[in-house]
């Protein structure tokens, strides 16, 4: 029987006229994910949803593993197709019906939902749904029945005069399609939050590069690898990258060991020189914006004014996804998209290299320009640019 995968979107149906567009996008992307799985068919629109055929023998598990991480799906099915008669739809349930499944997912409750994207049916709407459930409770499906929430959810779509079954429905990312939100780039680090950030971006439309400021050669060299592994799992959700690797370890050390230079503004100076390099890698790329993973009050660099202080240094857009959540959040989240084993791995990372034992919270504009004044700032900008190192993903 032919199986097919159903998918849909969400707020990108409230796009009035650009409304296309995103769909284009989302189709775009949706197909690169199915062929990379090995779908080969093509991609149909039809009333609100994009539908594909599969390959009989493909393992439902890739299938979900792929199409779960392209933003802008809300949800879809894996869905057996069959004429829209009654009586047709009552057999395909029963023959179907995936008992092995329910008997190890330890189901108790199920309920039947039938969704209709036409004028007529040869059914009522929602008479056949008590009427398909009477069906499967008849074949003894050995559960009981629930109408909200249920733990085993049998779905029924009616369109272009056929009937899709599916057992299941799968959540996607939700959001709005890769690609139309324009291209930024995120200061990536080894930590939990930057690749939550840039997740959250990803999310929302924007197409993300990366740029990771090294620590070498006084940080170890598994903070570069688990960089990299970061961002071997965010591609996932936009389809490919760029990484840029700066050498920042030598720039850090020179401010340290600088006299001229008050401790307690290091980290104010680090990060200003960060979004500087950043800026300039941006600009050199036709990026549009700068996002970090900074959330509010969560360290010394992250109060009011130092954030402020360091916005100074650049003119480019800087977003913070994370700025209102805290710590459990991000790190939860974290565990949604993938990226927790790998970020709670031990690493001395760059961020945490000659830090003051007292950092000021609450910089000054003239303290932090003063002590610029004494430091080669345009000079560690270009080194950082020229010897910046390039990974496409």
């Amino acid at each position: 029987m032919d199986k097919y995968l159903i998918v849909h979107y969400g707020e990108l149906g409230l796009k009035g006229g650009n409304k296309g567009y995103f769909q284009n996008t989302l189709k775009k992307n949706l197909m690169a994910a199915v062929r990379e799985i090995g779908v080969k068919s093509q991609i149909q629109y039809l009333l609100g949803r994009f539908i594909v055929k599969l390959p009989a023998d493909l393992d439902e598990t890739v299938i979900i593993g792929a199409v779960s991480g392209v933003p802008g799906i809300v949800n879809f099915l894996i869905a057996h197709r069959v004429d829209l008669d009654f009586d047709k739809i009552s057999k395909k349930l029963v023959e179907l019906l995936p008992r092995d499944l329910i008997v190890d997912q330890g189901f108790e409750t199920f309920c039947v939902r039938v969704k209709r994207s036409q004028d007529k049916l040869p059914f009522e709407r929602m008479k056949s749904e008590r009427d398909f459930g009477a069906v499967l409770l008849k074949a003894d499906i050995a559960l009981s029945v629930k109408m909200k929430d249920p733990d085993f959810l049998v779905s029924i779509e009616c369109f272009a005069d056929k009937a899709y079954i599916a057992f299941g429905k799968y959540d996607g990312v939700g959001g709005l399609p890769v690609g139309t939100g324009g291209r930024v780039i995120c200061l990536l680090s080894s930590g939990f939050d930057s690749p939550v950030a840039a997740f959250s971006m990803m999310k929302r439309g924007a197409k993300v590069d990366f740029v990771h400021f090294s620590g070498q050669p006084y940080s170890k060299k598994d903070e570069e690898e688990q960089v990299k592994k970061l961002v071997k799992i965010l591609v996932r959700y936009e389809g490919g990258a760029k990484l840029f690797i700066v050498p920042f370890g030598d720039i850090q050390k020179k401010i340290s060991t600088n006299l001229d230079v008050p401790a307690k503004l290091r980290v104010i100076l680090y990060r200003r020189l960060m979004f500087k390099i950043a800026e300039k890698i941006a600009k050199y790329g036709k990026t549009k914006a700068l996002v970090t993973g900074e959330s509010f009050g969560q360290v010394a660099s992250q109060t009011l004014n130092n954030m402020a202080v360091v916005d100074e240094v650049t003119d480019m857009l800087v977003f913070r996804p994370l700025i209102g959540m805290d710590k459990t959040e991000i790190i939860d989240k974290s565990r949604e998209i993938g990226t927790h084993d790998i970020s709670a791995l031990p690493c001395t990372d760059t961020c945490s290299l000659f830090m003051p034992s007292n950092p000021e919270v609450s910089g000054k504009m003239y303290e932090v320009l003063e002590a610029e004044g004494h430091i080669d700032f345009d000079g560690f900008v270009k080194k950082a640019f020229d010897e910046r190192e390039v990974l496409k993903f």
